[in-house]
């Protein structure tokens, strides 16, 4: 798979990261310089540089999303409404959305919807309640092709961390195609795949 790569003007963030690095720099720089010191206050420090990294995360990985979302389908907008709303209400869910790649050879047991993409639609197939809700949905460009699909398994064995079966199916079909992968976890984690891999972003 090629180095995913975004196509958009990353000045603004490029400038905030920056300046939110160079502050988390100086701070550590402080506390290596005085830690024989033996000062309490290195716990204040190392909480503040991990929340400060922690929102770098975030927000990094979310302007990666949207410029992603923005080359996959017109309905950007839409899909970060539809992952907001299942996300605050802890809605599982795993929405494929095709590119170049064709996915349809890939997966299997899908139910046809033919629909165009809404956030309504969308929150409704992902009901707990709704009998497609298990499996992933199919988006091609502006329409919702299908819904309860099953996505091939990655074989990858990850040591650091245990992926759920949402996460391992989006890795797996990732790792096949150029799809781009959104995924609500049951307790309302967010995260993207692309390329084989796997990045949170925040929903909020």
């Amino acid at each position: 798979m090629n180095e995913i790569t975004c196509e958009s003007d990353f000045t603004h963030l490029r400038t905030e990261m920056t300046k939110k690095l160079a502050v988390i720099a100086k701070k550590l720089e402080h506390d290596i310089l005085t830690i024989d010191q033996n000062n309490i206050q290195i716990l204040n420090d190392i909480e503040e540089i991990s929340k400060g990294l922690a929102d770098l995360e975030s927000r990094t990985s979310t302007y990666f999303l949207n410029c992603l979302l923005a080359e996959y389908t017109e309905y950007s907008a839409e899909l970060s409404r539809t992952i907001h709303k299942l996300s605050l209400n802890r809605h599982g869910a795993l929405i494929v959305i095709e590119k170049n790649d064709p996915v349809s050879p890939l997966i299997n047991g899908g139910t046809s919807i033919q629909a165009r993409v809404s956030s309504q639609l969308l929150e409704s197939i992902f009901h707990p309640e709704s009998p497609l809700h298990k499996g992933a949905v199919l988006l091609q460009s502006d329409l919702i092709i299908s819904a309860a699909n099953q996505l091939p398994f990655t074989q990858q064995i990850f040591w650091d961390r245990s992926f759920d079966p949402r996460e391992m199916a989006a890795v797996g079909l990732s790792e096949q195609c150029d799809a781009l992968i959104l995924l609500v976890s049951d307790k309302g984690s967010t995260s993207f795949c692309v390329g084989g891999r796997l990045y949170p972003f925040s929903a909020k």
